[in-house]
């Protein structure tokens, strides 16, 4: 449970001694317009030189907003628990560099089959836990089979891929479908590989039985570079692991601390905290202004790193009309869906724009294209075979930060069983682009639907920004715009945890949420399908709409060039059909101190803490 007035002393504390830097923007962190933030890279700054220092340096102080309520890797799917998950657990694959669509060489090297049914893992030798005992597939096993015992969200990606063991450091996963985007799943924190011994002396099982997480909140089991070495409330505090024999951290300790975005904006001015992940736009201009005014003065310099996310800001409106009689209704739901203006939202956010589906620009399948533009889809054929992935990949360059005002649209590449467009190849325009805003349509339906006024709450975790975008600012402009309509929106906040508890177990009648990418597949959108993880969250089971089952299926056996059409046809069926509205894509504002250099961040598990320089 958290601790509000211990949380404040202790914020408070921190605050002390607090620059000039942070004098200036003592009115910038208390805004009232609507923002946004989180999760790739580029952006200004100034910069002074790193001052020369002897011994071990400091702790990286991370500051970020914790939406995690377990430090267990295999139960954790959230935000902040995948940070740290990524710290102390390695996963079977990874992503490196800027590439965020092709999976490398993890903790293993990979062949997936040609026709995406089976993959074969051969893990790295030496490769040992933070207690010195050796990584095998047993372990492998282990930690996948727990993944299924449990549930989630985990087991849902994982799905009915079985396991079996070939040899000390061989497996073979094996898909009764073709299953393309596996190895991108298998890179997420969620499959860190847990060390079986520790785990089941300690209370892991296979099943529901299994009370590992007890253990787990206190002690880490991973062969990742960092081990858990203190967490409460506030703060998870890592160290370097002593069996650690890839490349070694540039900071031996870290800190993360679970602060507010007005409290990271003043402890990366003042020094206080090394990096915040959380800015909203209006906040990173002021930062990057009282540097820019503070460099010649000599004091601390902040950079500011600003990106196109892969969030996906939208509606729910439940089909159940036992939980709300209004949202069940299709007039009623039409009428939401013609009477948002998505481009206004996108306006009004800054550094966003308009979303036209589910999945965001940057992942195969985006109805729009880097540019905002319809996105073409090539229709050549998908490769033969594929290659296996080596241990060494080559890292692509790290972007150079470059302006908060100009940040570089994603480039969106091929993935496993894609293929890369060739010159010329032709493309199909899926229209429509975004849904324009169709006001007396949306009061036409609304007079279809019996509505007279019944006020209708819409709910939000209030203490989660949606990438740094705060929801009641969000939540206020819905309510707003529908209120043209003629619908009468009351924005309910919540406090995170029961906002997220009753999310998580579909009792949200009308509420606003964010998806950010578990992997960077288009099939990872498909939980928004009937029957997938949020479909079922909004009452929509599969066999209530046959159309979409239809196209879900289309969409998930696609391969190669076909799946772009695939999951774009798919997303059209559930902009009109759907019980979700998508609003925006925002964008991701990050800053950090003199101290760090170089940020990896990725859209699932938003910053490589062991590359950090």
């Amino acid at each position: 449970m958290r601790r509000p007035a211990a949380r404040r002393a202790h914020r408070a504390a921190r605050a002390m001694g607090v620059l000039t830097v942070a004098a200036l923007l003592t009115t910038a962190a208390c805004t009232t317009t609507p923002e946004v933030a989180p999760t790739s890279t580029t952006g200004t700054a100034t910069s002074t030189p790193t001052p020369t220092t002897t011994g071990p340096p400091e702790p990286l102080v991370v500051e970020t907003v914790f939406d995690h309520s377990t430090l267990d890797p295999t139960r954790q799917y959230d935000r902040s628990g995948a940070l740290v998950s990524k710290a102390l657990y390695e996963t079977l694959t990874t992503y490196d560099g800027a590439d965020q669509t092709r999976p490398q060489a993890g903790l293993a090297e990979y062949t997936l089959s040609p026709e995406g049914n089976w993959l074969t893992l051969r893990l790295r030798s030496g490769r040992v836990f933070s207690d010195g005992s050796a990584v095998t597939s047993d372990d492998v096993v282990f930690t996948l089979e727990r993944v299924k015992g449990l549930g989630g969200a985990a087991a849902t990606m994982l799905g009915n891929v079985t396991m079996r063991r070939v040899d000390d450091r061989t497996l073979i996963l094996t898909s009764p479908d073709a299953n393309f985007a596996l190895p991108a799943i298998l890179a997420n924190p969620a499959f860190g590989i847990l060390n079986s011994r520790a785990v089941k002396a300690n209370g892991g099982t296979i099943g529901p039985g299994d009370t590992a997480d007890r253990w787990l909140a206190t002690n880490s089991a991973g062969s990742g570079p960092y081990v858990l070495s203190g967490a409460d409330d506030d703060e998870v505090r890592l160290t370097v692991s002593p069996t650690w024999a890839g490349t070694r951290p540039a900071f031996p300790e870290v800190v993360l601390r679970d602060t507010d975005p007005d409290q990271q904006v003043t402890d990366v001015a003042s020094g206080a905290a090394d990096v915040v992940l959380d800015l909203s736009p209006a906040q990173a201009d002021r930062i990057a202004e009282a540097a820019t005014g503070a460099a010649g003065s000599g004091q601390a310099a902040v950079t500011v790193m600003a990106a196109l996310s892969s969030t996906t800001a939208f509606v729910l409106l439940h089909r159940d009309p036992e939980v709300n009689a209004w949202t069940a209704n299709p007039d009623f739901a039409e009428a939401v869906r013609l009477g948002i203006d998505r481009q206004a939202l996108a306006t009004a956010v800054s550094d966003a724009i308009p979303a036209a589906g589910v999945i965001p620009v940057g992942i195969v399948g985006s109805l729009l294209a880097p540019d905002g533009t319809p996105s073409g889809t090539p229709t050549t054929p998908a490769p033969a075979g594929t290659t296996p992935v080596t241990t060494d990949p080559d890292p692509a360059p790290a972007p150079t930060p470059a302006s908060t005002a100009a940040a570089p649209a994603p480039v969106t590449e091929p993935g496993p069983g894609e293929s890369t467009p060739t010159p010329g190849a032709t493309t199909v325009a899926p229209p429509p682009v975004v849904p324009a805003r169709d006001l007396p349509g949306a009061r036409a339906a609304l007079a279809r639907s019996g509505y007279a006024g019944q006020r209708l709450p819409l709910t939000f975790a209030r203490d989660l920004p949606i990438q740094g975008v705060p929801t009641a600012s969000v939540a206020a402009l819905v309510a707003a715009q529908l209120a043209e309509v003629g619908i009468t929106v009351t924005p309910t906040p919540l406090p995170a945890e029961a906002a997220l508890e009753r999310y998580r177990a579909g009792r949200d009648a009308f509420s606003l949420w964010s998806w950010n990418p578990d992997y960077t597949d288009p099939e990872n959108y498909l939980a928004f399908a009937p029957g997938g993880l949020v479909g079922l969250r909004a009452g929509w089971p599969l066999g209530v709409d046959t159309e979409v089952d239809t196209l879900t299926d289309d969409a998930r056996a696609s391969i190669g060039a076909d799946r772009a059409v695939a999951y774009a046809v798919w997303q059209q069926a559930l902009d009109a059909r759907g019980p979700f509205v998508p609003l925006f894509q925002p964008s991701s504002h990050l800053a950090h101190g003199q101290r760090v250099s170089e940020l990896p961040t990725n859209p699932v598990w938003t910053l490589d803490l062991a590359r950090v320089r």
